[in-house]
C-alpha cells in the first residue's frame, strides 16, 4: 500500500455493536409501524363501515318521518375534459344551437283583416303577415253507418269498417294519444282520466288500463325484432339494472342498448341466467352446442355431469318445464349442475340465433353481465380509488398521485377513440402497466385497488382494439333512468300485461328517439296500419350497414 493512500478508519468493537443494536432496533420499530398501520387501516376501515350504517339508519328514520335528506351527489372527473363529439373552443352541448323558429312553419287557415276605416283616396299596399300557432282541441265522435243488404239468395252483406278502426270504439288518433301522453309525457292514469273526461270522452278507468296495457302483440314483437337486429349487426351493447316492483314485490329491471336502441325485461331476479333470457328476448331456447361447451369449460361441473351431456346444435327444448324434464332425464340433479348446464344451455341458445360473434358487452362489472367480449366501465372503476381514505398525508398524497395520473391517462384514451392510430395503440398498453404496475409502501389498500385495476386490464383497455367502444357505461344509467322516474310517477305494476306493455313501450319510444324518429308518428303510424314509418329493426340494420362502412372506408 502506498503511502498516499489514507487507511480506511477501524471502528471499536463497541461501536459496531451499537450500530448493530441500532439497526435491529430499527428494523423492530419498522415492523412495529407496519403493525401499527396495518391496525389503523383495519379500525379505519371499520370506522367507516361504521359511519355508512349510521348514515343509512338516520336514512330510513328520515324516510319513516317522512323527511327528505340531502342528497350527496359527488361528480366524477374522468369526464372533466371535453366530450368526443366536441371540438376545441366549443362549449355548448349538442343540440342546443339556435335555430329558426318557424322553420317549418305551414299555413293551415288563411284570414284577411281589413282596417275598420279607411280613408278616401288611399290605395291598396298589400298585406302584412302575422303568424300564430295555434291547437285545435276537441272531441270528435265518429258514426259509421254500416250499409247493410239483403241477396236474392238470402245472406247479408253489410259495409267494412275502415282498417285502423277495427281494434274497438275508440280511433286511432285517441288511442296515440292516450298512448304518447302515459308513455312519451309521463302523464299519470289518473290524471289522463280525469283531462279525457274533461274533454267529453266516454271511458271507463278499466277501458283506459286496457288501451295502456292490453293487446300489444305487434308492438311487444317490433320490441324484440329490434333487439334481435342490434345483436346481429351491433358492435357493442351496454346493460344495467334498477328494482322495479310487480304485484307488491320487489323486482328488477334490466336495460339492453347503444346509440340505436333500448330495450327493456322486468323480471323478479338478476341472476346470470335471468340476463340470459333477456338477451334472448324473454324467450327460452335451451342449446347445448360448441358455445355451450366453451361456456362451461372453465367452470367446476362435475366430471359425472359433464359425462352426460351430448354436444350438438339441436334445440333441446324452449321451455323451462321441458328443459327441467331434459335433466332429470339425463340424471342432472344437484343443484349447482342444474345452474351452470342451464346457463350454458341458454348461452347456446342465444349464441345459435346469429348473433355477431365480435360483439361486445359493456357494464358496471356486476358479475351476472360477464359474457361476451366484457368490458368494463371506467366511471365504475374509478370509484374504487374514491373510496380510499388515506391516514396519514403521505397517503392521502398517494391517492391523489394515482387520482391525477388515472385522470390524465382517461383523457389519452379519449383522444384514441377520436383519432385511433397503432403507434397510440402502442404507447398506450405499456401506459397502463406504468401506471397501474406501482407499489406504495405502508398502503395495502391502495395496492389491493391497483391490483384490481391490473387484473381487469383486458375489460378496461377495450377501446384499444375498438375505438367505438365507450369508455363508461353512461348510456345505460341515462336509459335505465327512464325507468328509473316512470316508476316514481306510477310505482309498480300489477299485471304481467301491464308490466309487459310498459317495457315494450318505454323501449320502443327511446328507440325511436336514438334513430331520430317522431314516437308520436311511429304510433300514428302502426295504430294506422299505413306503413309511414318503416320497421324499426329495418332502419337500425341500416344505420348499422351505414356506421360499418364508414368505419371501415368502404
Amino acid at each position: 500500500m502506498s503511502q498516499s493512500q489514507e487507511a480506511s478508519p477501524v471502528l471499536p468493537s463497541s461501536a459496531v455493536e451499537e450500530v448493530a443494536a441500532l439497526r435491529r432496533l430499527v428494523k423492530v420499530q419498522e415492523q412495529s409501524i407496519a403493525e401499527l398501520q396495518q391496525v389503523i387501516e383495519t379500525l379505519m376501515a371499520r370506522n367507516q363501515q361504521q359511519a355508512e350504517r349510521i348514515e343509512q339508519l338516520e336514512a330510513e328514520v328520515c324516510n319513516q318521518k317522512k323527511l327528505k335528506g340531502r342528497p350527496k351527489i359527488s361528480p366524477s372527473r374522468l369526464n372533466a375534459g371535453k366530450g368526443m363529439g366536441e371540438k376545441a373552443g366549443e362549449g355548448k352541448r349538442a343540440g342546443s344551437a339556435k335555430k329558426g323558429k318557424k322553420q317549418n312553419f305551414e299555413v293551415d287557415e288563411e284570414r284577411i283583416i281589413e282596417p275598420e276605416t279607411v280613408p278616401e283616396g288611399s290605395e291598396f299596399n298589400g298585406y302584412r303577415d302575422y303568424d300564430v300557432q295555434e291547437l285545435e282541441l276537441k272531441r270528435h265522435n265518429i258514426r259509421f253507418r254500416l250499409a247493410e243488404y239483403v241477396t236474392p239468395e238470402g245472406k247479408t252483406v253489410v259495409g267494412e269498417l275502415p282498417k285502423e278502426y277495427h281494434k274497438g270504439h275508440y280511433g286511432p288518433l285517441l288511442l296515440g294519444y292516450i298512448l304518447y301522453q302515459y308513455y312519451q309525457c309521463r302523464v299519470s292514469q289518473a290524471l289522463l282520466y280525469e283531462q279525457l273526461s274533461e274533454w267529453g270522452i266516454e271511458i271507463s278507468v278499466g277501458q283506459l288500463h286496457n288501451i295502456l296495457s292490453e293487446h300489444k302483440e305487434s308492438f311487444h314483437a317490433e320490441q324484440k325484432q329490434v333487439l334481435q337486429a342490434a345483436l346481429e349487426h351491433s358492435g357493442y351493447i351496454h346493460t344495467d339494472d334498477t328494482g322495479a316492483r310487480h304485484q307488491g314485490k320487489n323486482g328488477y329491471c334490466t336495460v339492453i342498448g347503444n346509440e340505436w336502441f333500448t330495450y327493456f325485461h322486468s323480471s323478479a331476479s338478476k341472476s346470470r341466467l335471468n340476463f340470459l333470457e333477456v338477451l334472448q328476448g324473454g324467450s327460452c331456447r335451451y342449446v347445448l352446442n360448441a358455445a355451450a361447451r366453451e361456456y362451461l369449460a372453465p367452470l367446476p361441473l362435475a366430471q359425472k355431469y359433464e359425462a352426460q351431456l351430448s354436444f350438438s346444435e339441436q334445440l333441446l327444448a324452449e321451455s323451462a318445464q321441458d328443459w327441467q324434464a331434459y335433466l332429470v332425464a339425463q340424471g342432472i340433479v344437484s343443484a349447482k349442475a342444474v345452474q351452470l348446464v342451464t346457463e350454458a344451455a341458454l348461452f347456446g341458445g342465444l349464441m345459435s340465433q346469429s348473433i355477431n360473434p365480435a360483439l361486445r358487452l359493456l357494464s358496471d362489472g356486476a358479475k351476472q353481465f360477464n359474457l361476451l367480449t366484457h368490458g368494463l366501465c371506467w366511471v365504475h372503476a374509478e370509484r374504487a380509488l374514491r373510496r380510499l381514505q388515506g391516514n396519514t398525508q403521505k397517503q392521502r398524497d398517494n391517492i391523489a398521485e394515482v387520482q391525477d395520473r388515472l385522470w390524465q391517462y382517461y383523457q389519452q384514451l379519449k383522444q384514441y377513440q377520436m383519432e385511433p392510430t397503432a403507434q397510440g395503440k402502442i404507447t398506450l398498453e405499456p401506459s397502463f402497466d406504468q401506471l397501474f404496475g406501482r407499489c406504495y409502501l405502508h398502503h395495502a389498500t391502495l395496492n389491493i385497488v391497483l391490483k384490481g385495476f391490473r387484473e381487469h386490464k383486458a375489460q378496461l383497455l377495450l377501446v384499444l382494439d375498438y375505438p367505438q367502444f365507450p369508455l363508461h357505461n353512461n348510456g345505460a344509467e341515462t336509459d335505465i333512468r327512464e325507468y328509473v322516474l316512470r316508476r316514481k310517477i306510477s310505482g309498480g305494476t300489477r299485471s304481467k300485461a301491464g308490466q309487459q306493455a310498459r317495457d315494450t313501450l318505454i323501449g320502443l319510444k327511446k328507440t325511436c328517439r336514438k334513430l331520430g324518429i317522431s314516437f308520436w308518428q311511429f304510433l300514428l303510424s302502426r295504430l294506422h296500419q299505413d306503413g309511414e314509418v318503416p320497421p324499426l329493426p329495418d332502419i337500425l340494420r341500416h344505420k348499422a350497414k351505414a356506421a360499418l362502412a364508414l368505419s371501415t372506408g368502404i
